[in-house]
């Protein structure tokens, strides 16, 4: 009889899910963590960058009013104190889950060499199931090297109780995004070195173009298609970077590198288990989140990409409904939210990409023509939805006041299946942001409204 039914190694979101699902479904299970339960996601990267980024676009959009008078500034200090009581409080409340649930939270780094055993604190504990979520790590690239004092993570970045003047990020990604937003409405000098042609790279263009536009309105220096790499790191780091115009030294007081994770699987010998990986160490699994092994199950960065909370948790929940015994399977569809300073919101096919399946059409709707928009003194952005020859939408790209939550809505509708002519049918609440899927709906089947 094996000491817990499932074992669970990571009590990031990923593991967090798979262990109160599967309790919830009858299951004895413990959580093995070494760190912090929430992980990344809770105490180093989701709630931190967004706690933070909030609170400075607040000042930032407050001090460029025009009906608001006087002086506004950070108390950055101020704002850090604000994310360690947002992030304490948050994972008071996954403890009390788990305890509510029955989950046993083992601290303690944890071993695997032999199948159906995990060892903890030089104890050896058995199970019927394991999950492993263990997630990612940052990598320190040869061009870019980590030294753990001006040259860093994001995360470790984020943490940083005071910041210098002249910040370079490497990577136009999603976190390259976030942390440059942040970084300039606190007043700081901010560069953005990304290798490829536009930021955010494989999103929608238009989204891309209308990001790089809006950063470098508010001070933002961005180069693309630039290759670059750390020639000097003293007291002020300086890059040797190649633009399409020739080649450039780039002087910054902290270096931020957003780009280079790797799965995390010490002391696991996977091999042992019947576990395989890929050819870039990602564990393998299927839609149910099984890997190789069906007693075996992965979540989160360790199981490959997408490296996204949102997947993560999602797919610790299938893991947990199908050792629970109630099947499951990931969703066809996982959107993808961006705060920077115009919030971004995508899911599924670019037009491009839907072009390629067959018939398909654009539908774009600008913020300026929604009514909210205008109350909210932020008109600019846009939705646009593609839509197939049966009018299935296969991809939603917004960028705008209100995407992230936006993008979600969406999502149900096209997870399910309903065509835009069933959706409309369907009337938003007036006026609000979400209107801008009312419209889209509108001119996809009959025409405009506004």
């Amino acid at each position: 009889m094996p000491d817990f039914d499932v074992v669970v190694i990571g009590g990031g979101v990923a593991g967090f899910a798979a262990a109160v699902r599967s309790a919830e479904l009858g299951k004895g299970v413990a959580i093995v963590e070494k760190d912090l339960i929430g992980g990344e996601c809770l105490n180093r990267a989701c709630i931190p960058s967004k706690t933070l980024v909030d609170a400075a676009k607040l000042v930032f959009r407050a001090s460029k009013s025009t009906f608001m008078t006087g002086s506004f500034s950070v108390n950055y200090t101020a704002i850090q104190d604000q994310k360690d009581k947002v992030i304490s409080s948050l994972r008071a409340g996954l403890a009390r889950t788990l305890e509510k649930h029955g989950v046993k939270v083992i601290r303690g780094t944890a071993s695997v060499s032999r199948e159906g055993e995990v060892s903890v604190n030089g104890q050896t504990i058995t199970y019927s199931h394991l999950v492993i979520a263990t997630g990612s790590v940052p990598i320190s690239l040869p061009d870019f090297p980590l030294n753990g004092r001006n040259v860093l993570d994001p995360w470790t970045a984020m943490d940083l109780r005071s910041l210098p003047d002249n910040i370079v990020i490497v990577g136009g990604g999603v976190a390259g995004v976030e942390l440059a937003t942040l970084f300039r409405a606190l007043g700081k000098n901010v560069t953005v070195i990304e290798l490829m042609p536009q930021l955010l790279p494989g999103f929608d263009k238009d989204v891309a173009e209308l990001t790089k536009k809006r950063l470098e309105e508010r001070g933002v220096r961005v180069y693309l298609n630039t290759k670059s790499k750390i020639v000097k790191a003293d007291e002020r780091i300086e890059f040797e970077a190649q633009t399409p115009s020739g080649s450039e030294r780039i002087v910054g007081d902290l270096a931020v590198i957003t780009i280079g994770r790797k799965a995390f699987t010490g002391g696991l010998d996977l091999k042992a288990i019947g576990v395989e990986t890929d050819q870039r160490g990602y564990v393998k699994v299927d839609e149910t989140a099984r890997t190789t092994n069906p007693k075996v199950y992965a979540a989160g960065d360790v199981a490959g990409m997408p490296l996204s909370a949102t997947k993560a948790v999602k797919q610790g929940l299938v893991a947990g409904d199908n050792i629970g015994g109630k099947a499951s399977r990931m969703p066809k569809y996982i959107p993808t939210s961006i705060f920077a300073d115009l919030e971004i919101g995508v899911v599924g096919q670019t037009l491009e990409q839907a072009l390629k399946e067959g018939e398909a059409k654009e539908i774009v709707v600008r913020m300026s023509e929604v009514p909210r928009a205008w109350t909210l003194g932020e008109t600019e952005g846009f939705l646009k939805l593609v839509i197939d020859s049966k009018g299935l939408i296969k991809g939603a790209h917004m960028i705008g006041e209100g995407a992230t939550e936006v993008i979600n809505a969406i999502t149900i509708a096209m997870e399910t299946g309903i065509p835009v002519f069933e959706l409309y049918r369907i009337q938003f609440s007036h006026p609000t942001v979400s209107e801008v899927i009312e419209e889209a709906i509108q001119r996809a089947v009959v025409g405009e409204v506004f």
